[in-house]
């Protein structure tokens, strides 16, 4: 059968047997019933939501403590950085400790800031600091310790805080520091801010490559887990997280936070511009009381991985001086005694460390060429480490000899630019003189055999040990930065 001879049969649609007739009177009823049907549905959409809801999302808090003495010349930007971070803290406190000046007077023009002044405090910035976390600390997550002097990036405490979250055992993490070359406004004070620069940028540098583990959590800019800050106070039966007897309070916190297993470390991200040191007698009143705060940690009977991180950098430390200072004698007692013969291979050493000090300089955040000329010339650099030397060379004197001093009060003093007078220098200098002109004496007077065995002994371990120093720094100079920035 072809197709156009079938034939369907159409079926009638018969009004009220199918479809029931429609009249304008039915409206409402249709309305109501549609209203009805909505509303049911609504209703158990709503009851499905609530019973499958996802859990809800606790927003951590943050508080901000920053002690504050006579520091009316930053404190402005400071709390404006803060109070303008793409994660504004949930509480901004100002610890007005002791102020002469305006500090607590500019503090509080500026609105979210809460501005609290301690009470009989004898212990500075640390009893400071205790005393706003006394007062502060409960219900907060994190807890956050900026210097009055650091400016923050804009989005430092969003990026720590992120951070923090994302660690297994969170103890701490602390920004990665760098200093305005602009705020120095004598030629003096550009290089040591040049120097300071790069002293950062080195130490961040090495930090992040060891899994960005850190020894120290500096106090200019960290982000502490509140719960971690709270089993330090309770583990040390103290009122508060940070060590009123220790000189440098962070250092001694972090080796807190490290001895219960929490992770302290340095951010990948977060960025501070931390005040620098712009005086000679600031800088070495500073680094006095970092290093005999460090060596006053080392004296005490105890070695853990956290100490001993401390003592390889003090070996290396004493390894660079006791170098130097070999050379330096043997150069000089070779030609008192007309035995110096000159080879280029000891050119070696001082072109490699110029390569290493290039790179480092290199990867200064917003670098000049001043920085990476600096660096690749050398002598800055030598001069800045003689110092460093001289420094902790001092600290040592003092703690082994068991003077006590005030660093806070000295550093203050040299930042106002109060001197104890050239005494010291004096004395030191007069020190040095004698034993150098004893030493000279000696060695005029000593037999030919003997002259010729300490030359060839002590070039010999010379040598041996600028090779050791001297691949250490290729290392440095070849291990990749896998894209992370000091």
């Amino acid at each position: 059968m072809s197709s156009k001879d079938l034939v369907v049969p159409t079926r009638h649609l018969t009004q009220g047997s199918v479809l029931p007739a429609f009249s304008a009177g039915d409206a409402p009823v249709l309305k109501v019933a549609a209203s009805l049907g909505e509303a049911k549905r609504s209703v158990s959409r709503f009851l499905h939501e609530m019973r499958y809801r996802p859990p809800k999302r606790k927003t951590a808090r943050m508080l901000v403590l920053i002690p504050a003495h006579n520091e009316e010349a930053t404190i402005g930007r400071t709390l404006e950085a803060l109070l303008t971070q793409s994660r504004v803290p949930d509480r901004i406190v100002l610890l007005a400790d002791n102020c002469t000046d305006r500090t607590e007077e500019i503090a509080r023009r500026f609105r979210g800031v809460t501005v609290m002044r301690t009470v009989d405090n004898t212990e500075r910035k640390v009893g400071a600091l205790n005393q706003g976390w006394r007062r502060w600390q409960a219900g907060y997550d994190y807890v956050a310790g900026i210097d009055a002097d650091t400016i923050l990036a804009p989005d430092c405490l969003q990026q720590l805080e992120e951070e923090l979250a994302q660690t297994a055992r969170p103890g701490g993490v602390m920004a990665r520091y760098t200093f305005d070359q602009s705020l120095g406004s004598t030629a003096m004070a550009r290089m040591l801010i040049r120097m300071q620069r790069l002293e950062f940028a080195s130490w961040t540098m090495d930090a992040l490559q060891k899994n960005r583990k850190t020894y120290v959590l500096g106090g200019q800019a960290s982000l502490f887990s509140g719960e971690a800050l709270r089993k330090v106070t309770e583990m040390n039966q103290t009122q508060g997280p940070w060590d009123t007897t220790a000189q440098v309070e962070d250092m001694q916190l972090t080796g807190d936070l490290r001895g219960m297993n929490y992770q302290t470390l340095v951010s990948t991200t977060a960025r501070a511009h931390a005040g620098p040191m712009l005086t000679m007698r600031s800088l070495w009143a500073q680094r006095r009381k970092w290093d005999e705060g460090m060596a006053r940690l080392l004296v005490r009977p105890s070695l853990n991985k956290w100490t001993m991180t401390l003592w390889k950098q003090q070996l290396s430390l004493l390894a660079n001086g006791v170098s130097r200072l070999l050379f330096l004698f043997l150069l000089t007692a070779s030609l008192m005694v007309s035995q110096f013969v000159w080879s280029w291979i000891w050119l070696t050493p001082p072109v490699v460390a110029s390569i290493l000090n290039a790179k480092l300089a290199w990867r200064v955040p917003n670098r000049t060429m001043g920085d990476v000329l600096a660096g690749a010339l050398l002598i800055p650099v030598e001069l800045y480490l003689w110092m460093r030397l001289a420094c902790t060379t001092a600290s040592w004197a003092n703690v082994l000899a068991g003077i006590k001093k005030d660093g806070w009060e000295n550093q203050a003093r040299a930042e106002r630019g109060v001197s104890n007078g050239p005494g010291k220098v004096i004395a030191w200098m007069t020190g040095i003189s004698v034993v150098v002109a004893l030493v000279v004496f000696g060695w005029l007077n000593a037999g030919p055999v003997f002259q010729e065995r300490v030359l060839t002994v002590g070039w010999g371990v010379l040598a041996i040990t600028t090779v050791v120093q001297t691949l250490f720094m290729v290392v440095r100079i070849l291990r990749p930065s896998r894209g992370l920035q000091p």
